[in-house]
């Protein structure tokens, strides 16, 4: 019987966390083929990934990218329907591959679970995001630690291996733009905390990494000290890369410190791809 949805897992040093995600996986009510692309690790992770995958891919930390590994992971998958999970999270319900899946049977190029749209109004029911409106708000909707897409979508475009991060955000700029919309269903919303796992540094490190990734595709509003104080202290931050982290908080400082930090540093163009294929510091990227 063929599968209903391929998933992608990429890992790096995941031993910790791997076994819950696959399980999730495992759990859902339809047949998932699990596809996991590993970068180099050094644990358990790879005897795990054996144990439980269907297909296991194994490349280089020198050639890891983001994209790379999706693509990678993608050419490897059966079904039409691919899912991307992040080797931290687990899928919080055994109907969340089916739900997905349903959306792109319908149509959908990309599904993703998010609490709130993007004018940050909380959503109590599915919506449907089209390339204008995912353009308009570019900093909101797709992210790969928990995502679906259609497999024919990403046959006629692959997402770009050359971004130090954000390719899923880039990717829903190109194909929504002759495909069909983005499903937004806030029933898929899984946490993605575990960007915060490896300690303030490496979370201050890939902020900052993201943002100017977006940066060199589309121009960022000035965020100097000022606005940088404001939005420390404000009960709900206005600017779109930061969380609903407590005000005067750590990681309320650690976000606005690396918004403003990453204005002002050298911006990681696409064609400089040694920097573009480093290993990211959180296992599982």
């Amino acid at each position: 019987m063929s599968p209903t949805a391929s998933a992608i897992v990429r890992t790096y040093n995941s031993a910790g966390t791997l076994q819950a995600t696959l399980d999730s996986l495992r759990a859902q009510d339809v047949d998932v083929e699990i596809v996991v692309v590993d970068s180099g690790s050094t644990d358990a992770t790879l005897e795990m990934a054996r144990c439980t995958a269907d297909v296991v891919v194994e490349v280089p930390q020198s050639e890891f990218s983001y994209g790379g590994a999706l693509n990678l992971g993608a050419s490897r998958a059966s079904a039409p329907v691919h899912v991307a999970l992040s080797s931290h999270c687990v899928l919080p319900r055994p109907d969340w591959v089916r739900i997905a899946a349903q959306h792109v049977a319908d149509g959908a190029a990309a599904v993703v679970g998010l609490p709130a749209d993007g004018d940050r109004q909380q959503l109590t029911a599915p919506f449907r995001a089209d390339h204008d409106y995912v353009v308009s708000h570019q900093f909101w909707g797709f992210s790969n630690h928990a995502s679906a897409w259609s497999a024919e979508v990403w046959s006629r475009h692959p997402f770009d291996e050359h971004l130090t991060a954000t390719e899923d955000k880039e990717w829903t700029w190109r194909a929504l733009a002759d495909s069909g919309p983005m499903v937004v269903d806030p029933r898929l919303f899984v946490s993605g905390l575990h960007r915060r796992s490896a300690g303030v540094r490496a979370y201050h490190r890939r902020m900052v990494k993201e943002i100017r990734s977006i940066q060199h595709l589309r121009p960022l509003p000035p965020f100097g000290l000022g606005r940088a104080f404001a939005e420390w202290a404000r009960p709900q931050p206005t600017d779109p890369f930061l969380t609903g982290a407590r005000r005067f908080g750590r990681t309320r400082l650690v976000e606005v410190a690396a918004r403003w930090r990453a204005g002002r540093g050298p911006v990681v163009l696409p064609a400089d791809r040694p920097s573009s294929r480093a290993v990211d510091e959180v296992g599982g990227r």
